[in-house]
């Protein structure tokens, strides 16, 4: 029993490690976007050059 404990408590750990470090992603790039003026993702880099979405970026 002792052994299962400790188990859903690492896991318990990992859980909000991983839940912290999405939620800290997700703020990030809301801040980036809302900074940058190209309100585009990634993806729409194809429509247009490499100088352009590197300047974007």
């Amino acid at each position: 029993m002792d052994i299962l404990a400790r188990r859903l408590t690492i896991i318990s750990l990992l859980m909000v490690v991983f839940a912290m470090t999405l939620a800290a992603a997700v703020s990030a790039d809301t801040q980036r976007r809302r900074q940058s003026t190209y309100l585009g993702s990634l993806t729409d880099c194809t429509a247009h050059t490499a100088q352009y979405c590197q300047a974007k970026l």
